[in-house]
């Protein structure tokens, strides 16, 4: 087999190389640390560990099919250079210096491409006229202006913009098409679903307030639209520098393409699901507590009718001495309020791939599978759980205040039934019976 295409694969701020990606003359792909990330004991991914044997074509395609960009740019790519989408490391050497986060794709021998991004200099502020076109062209699924690129193409259905917010509160850009890092996205929904920026913000801040990490999300209104501005927590910024840090998401973790993310359309050993999750938090640096964060996030998307908890939402970070731990919370959505979306569970709960089909003995098995059962399970829902739950039907009346009363009335639906399926009795304030519409499918994700 002979190499026919390689890159260098970069992690932000690393001198060195990763690694190598390469493409063979027989269509096959591989992925080999280089000598200098071998001796730094540098890995990538939890699905890529440190080895000096090059990573066959399986394993490697799902590792760099998740970092490629999810808007139009990829699209592009294949119609002017007339590739397939299974081309990854040709597609790569086209768009691998923009890929999502702190990895790189790079021809080789080019070097490292991203860099720190000095607020002061590196980024060009977005005057006000321009902002308004830029979220009035997301909410209409228009193109952008020919002047504005995106600097980061995040995942995502909802339309995005990476940008940067500035010390004086203005949001920017990168200047003159610097390998910079943004701190903030720009998320636009449809105008038809504008409604939902207002839900993922008043979402987010509930769950800070039941004691989540969860990454700083705002309603962000401009120009008649509405929209979310959510801080990236994979950004630090140390004396007005910005810096990346590197993460994964849990389907890079496990080694599954992106369009295994729901556990329906994978198979036995080969999709997410609570098994290959609880393998995964025992890896972490602090295992009990990840597994315990990871089943009250359940618990409370689960309250708050978020089923698209799939496995891009979740993810890992990856932090100096060479700590792992869960990434904050995001994309909290609830998904039960609309009816174009499926409402399966992205991942089963004992078995069940519905809430409204779920039993208790359901719900002690997706437990148990978390090291929670008999009297530690007990402890654990009239403990961490009941606190959580009792922050949440506090802080929920305020989404009425906000023209949120549907979302409110599915809390109180989704709560009761949660607590009813833990053995958990708690006041639960009345409210309108919500039934959930019929879901057409989100047009049944992939």
């Amino acid at each position: 087999m002979t190499v026919r295409l390689t890159l260098d694969v970069h992690l932000d701020g690393q001198h060195d190389s990763a690694g190598h990606l390469e493409a063979l003359d027989d269509g096959n792909v591989r992925f080999r640390y280089s000598d200098a990330a071998l001796a730094a004991g540098r890995a990538i991914s939890l699905s890529l560990p440190l080895d000096d044997a090059p990573f066959g074509d399986a394993i490697t395609r799902a590792f760099f099919d998740n970092v490629l960009p999810e808007n139009d740019q990829v699209q592009r790519v294949l119609d002017r250079e007339g590739l397939d989408r299974a081309d990854i490391v040709d597609i790569l050497a086209h768009v691998g210096a923009d890929c999502p986060g702190a990895i790189s794709c790079v021809p080789a021998g080019s070097g490292p491409m991203k860099v720190p991004g000095e607020l002061a200099s590196d980024y060009r502020p977005i005057d006000p006229q321009e902002l308004a076109v830029i979220v009035q062209r997301l909410a209409d699924r228009q193109p952008l202006p020919d002047d504005i690129v995106d600097p980061s193409p995040v995942a995502g259905v909802q339309r995005k913009l990476a940008v940067t917010r500035l010390p004086d509160g203005q949001l920017a850009l990168p200047a003159d098409g610097r390998k910079v890092p943004t701190t903030h996205i720009l998320k636009v929904p449809r105008r038809a679903e504008a409604a939902e920026a207002v839900q993922e913000a008043a979402a987010c801040r509930i769950a800070r307030e039941c004691g989540f990490e969860v990454s700083g999300t705002e309603h962000f209104a401009y120009g008649g639209v509405d929209a979310v501005l959510i801080e990236r927590f994979d950004r630090v910024v140390i004396e007005d520098v910005v810096y990346r840090l590197h993460q994964e998401d849990f389907a890079q973790a496990l080694g599954l393409p992106a369009r295994l993310k729901y556990q329906r359309n994978g198979v036995e050993g080969r999709r997410f699901d609570t098994q290959a999750v609880r393998a995964l938090l025992d890896r972490l640096s602090a295992p009990a507590q990840a597994r315990e964060t990871f089943v009250l996030a359940t618990l409370f998307n689960l309250a708050i009718g978020n089923t698209d908890n799939h496995a891009k939402n979740h993810g890992i970070l990856y932090l100096p001495n060479d700590r792992l731990q869960l990434t904050p919370l995001y994309d909290l959505l609830p998904i039960r309020l609309h009816p174009r979306y499926t409402h399966e569970l992205a991942y089963h709960l004992g078995g069940a791939s519905h809430l409204d089909d779920m039993t208790p003995e359901h719900m002690a098995r997706f437990l148990s599978e978390f090291a929670l059962e008999g009297g530690r399970a007990r402890r654990f829902i009239e403990g961490p759980v009941r606190t959580m739950f009792g922050i949440l039907e506090r802080q929920a009346p305020v989404l009425r205040k906000l023209g949120q009363r549907f979302f409110d009335d599915l809390i109180g639906r989704e709560l009761s039934q949660v607590c009813d399926l833990l053995n958990l009795e708690m006041p639960i304030r009345e409210r309108d019976y919500f039934e959930p519409e019929g879901a057409g499918g989100w047009l049944a994700p992939s």
